[in-house]
């Protein structure tokens, strides 16, 4: 009975130090620092995580690539997760709780060397995976229209009337005032009398000098 419990407790020493001091997938092991990160491509690692030191890696992406970043742990592991840019400032940053699992998406504005920090909280350690998965942006083909406005000037040879013909009523008042000539002497009268007296004295001179042929026409007669 003994012997069984010192045989099970060295066979989980051994499985414990593998754990500890390997990757079980690749083969690679995590870096101490920025000069010493492990470079990565897209797959999946895992690592086991001591909780004495953060575990440094970077990836190379070109600018406007989309990098997806998953980080899965136990139940009982809480590890954050924070992206640098090639400066190592932090651009994302994942810190969920414990179990839970950390999510980056971020898009590189330029091209380069980003670094990916995992991060013990409070000593946490155990086993975790870790996913990366880049989006290339598809190519957009654009179409650019150019409008270009020029000024134009237009020789007239001949002159062009316009001829607007305008038709107005117009409406006239017209007052008329009756005038009445009253005369002072009555000059109509008296010059209707003389001119009858002319007739008159007209007459009588006419009828005298006709007297003597009709005597004479008479004594002949006779």
């Amino acid at each position: 009975m003994k012997e069984q419990i010192l045989t099970t407790i060295l066979l989980v020493s051994i499985f414990a130090f593998f754990l500890h001091s390997a990757d079980t997938t690749s083969g690679v092991e995590p870096g101490i620092g920025f000069s010493t990160a492990t470079e990565l491509k897209e797959e999946t690692y895992s690592f086991y995580m001591d909780g004495t030191r953060n575990h440094f890696f970077k990836i190379w992406l070109e600018a406007n690539q989309i990098i997806h970043i998953i980080l899965r742990v136990p139940a009982d592991v809480d590890l954050d997760m924070y992206l640098l840019s090639p400066e190592r400032d932090v651009m994302e940053r994942s810190d969920f709780g414990r179990g839970l699992t950390e999510r980056i998406s971020y898009q590189a504005p330029y091209q380069g060397y980003y670094y990916i920090v995992i991060v013990p909280f409070l000593g946490s350690k155990g086993l975790y995976t870790i996913t990366l998965l880049i989006d290339d942006l598809p190519t957009k083909t654009m179409s650019i229209t150019l409008t270009e406005t020029f000024t134009v000037y237009e020789t007239i040879s001949e002159p062009t009337v316009v001829v607007n013909t305008v038709t107005k009523t117009v409406y006239e008042t017209f007052t008329t005032t009756q005038i009445e000539y009253i005369e002072k002497f009555p000059w109509v009268f008296l010059g209707l009398t003389i001119i009858a007296i002319s007739i008159i004295v007209g007459f009588r001179m006419v009828l005298e000098s006709l007297k003597p042929s009709r005597e004479k026409s008479s004594q002949q007669s006779s």
